[in-house]
């Protein structure tokens, strides 16, 4: 779901500014990058921040930050007061005025550089990376000479690596990078984020044994992370080395065979290979390993779905929105592998679950198009045409939505516009469901 760019931002801010206090399925990306530095173990609750929060929202803005003020005199590891303000205007989604006191800060305490930071953060996550530079090499020449706490110094240090490693990465200047994240795990050696950061920039130079070292390291500071093999094959499919990728997706089984993460990312990485068969016995195992695994699941019923097995997808689907009846994709994809069945009652199971997921979903394109497609299934054309017709106004057509538009054409005699949507789905890198019928369909209409 697509929100509002400014609400988008605000929400941007409140991640950002919260690091202050310190408190179908896809693949997410391994190794983070240009992210914000993990969130630090929160302080100490301080009455006077309390009261200051109570008096905020009765609406004393002067006496907030009057006591937020004489706080920070007595906790040195407190931002400044304005800082602090910045947060609470955010959390009542008063954008302007947030900016405003993270501005304010820059004037009154213009030798402390957090506020600089938190504005990098920002213009970063706004994409304006010359502003972010330029706001993260301040808080640099700042930082040099700041005489805030050991924790302060700290914690800003790592934030400001991060950003500026973020960039180069942008911009994949990895050499740059590396040494941000090398002065940054100077500070802090077991980071987990920065080893696997710097382990991926480390690749991208082609430098692939200090790369698995940092894989390594990372997984020995905490040993729930990713098998370091597992994060290498990723790496090379990425780089379109699918030999040296399925090579590591091997030492990494090997490595450790009964590693659930380890046999989702072996099934995640066969299933985007189109080895459909080598990902259901990836994703058995991985069942067999956490029967309660959601992820597992998801990955199972979308393996079943695109083996057209759509019985077993319809369980693992089930199954997984009664775990998590508020997610989406489980939702979604539950509808469409009972409706690519041929029993009536699964079909009209189906638009049940469809219209539930428009009406929980309504601005979620697919949503949308799963239930035009159920529609469709039903024989109700011109409801299908309607609700494709939604899914297509969001600007982003999948390929499946574009087969599902250009079958609904095709009934309609509209063969041309439907030849086009066909071959735009079928230029699609990625696994799509309907590849075979669309191929099939497009050399009918030739």
């Amino acid at each position: 779901m697509r929100a509002a760019c400014q609400r988008g931002y605000m929400v941007g801010l409140m991640v950002v500014l919260w690091w202050v206090w310190g408190g179908g399925v896809c693949w997410a990306e391994p190794v983070p990058v240009g992210e914000a530095p993990p969130v630090p173990e929160p302080p100490q609750q301080i009455q006077e921040v309390q009261d200051a929060v109570t008096r905020f929202r009765n609406g004393d803005i002067d006496g907030a930050r009057a006591l937020l003020a004489a706080a920070c005199k007595k906790h040195a590891d407190l931002p400044p007061a304005d800082v602090i303000m910045a947060q609470l205007f955010a959390s009542v989604n008063q954008l302007d005025r947030a900016i405003a006191s993270l501005e304010s800060a820059i004037k009154e305490s213009p030798a402390d550089p957090e506020a600089y930071v938190i504005l990098g953060d920002l213009a970063f996550r706004g994409g304006r990376h010359t502003e972010a530079k330029f706001l993260y090499t301040e808080a640099q020449r700042i930082l040099n000479d700041f005489k805030g706490t050991a924790r302060r110094k700290k914690l800003i240090l790592q934030r400001m690596c991060s950003g500026l490693a973020g960039l180069a990465e942008a911009a994949e200047d990895w050499a740059t990078a590396q040494k941000h994240l090398e002065t940054w795990l100077k500070e802090e050696p077991d980071n987990i984020n920065a080893l696997q950061r710097l382990g991926r920039a480390l690749f991208q130079q082609n430098k692939t044994d200090e790369a698995l070292e940092k894989f390594r390291a990372a997984k020995k500071a905490n040993d729930q992370v990713l098998t370091p093999e597992a994060i290498m094959a990723q790496l090379y499919e990425s780089a379109g080395q699918r030999e040296q990728a399925a090579k590591m997706m091997v030492a990494a089984l090997t490595a450790d065979p009964k590693n659930l993460q380890t046999r989702l990312a072996a099934a995640q990485w066969a299933f985007d290979t189109e080895q459909y068969e080598q990902a259901k016995q990836q994703v058995e195992i991985a069942l067999k390993l956490d029967p309660d695994s959601f992820q597992a699941k998801m990955l199972a019923g979308l393996v079943a779905y695109f083996m057209k097995d759509y019985k077993t997808a319809e369980s693992h689907f089930q199954s997984a929105h009664l775990q998590s009846p508020g997610n989406f994709a489980a939702l979604n994809n539950w509808a469409l592998a009972l409706t690519e069945q041929e029993e009536e009652a699964k079909k009209r199971k189906a638009f049940e679950v469809s219209q539930i997921g428009v009406q929980a979903f309504g601005n979620v394109a697919e949503a949308w198009s799963t239930y035009g497609w159920v529609l469709y299934r039903l024989g109700r054309l011109n409801e299908a045409d309607q609700a494709l017709g939604r899914a297509a106004s969001s600007g982003q057509l999948s390929a499946d939505t574009a087969f599902y538009i250009a079958r609904v054409m095709v009934d309609r005699g509209q063969t041309d516009r439907a030849k086009e949507l066909l071959k735009q789905a079928l230029q699609t890198k990625r696994p799509f469901s309907k590849r075979q019928e669309a191929e099939s369909l497009l050399k009918g209409l030739r």
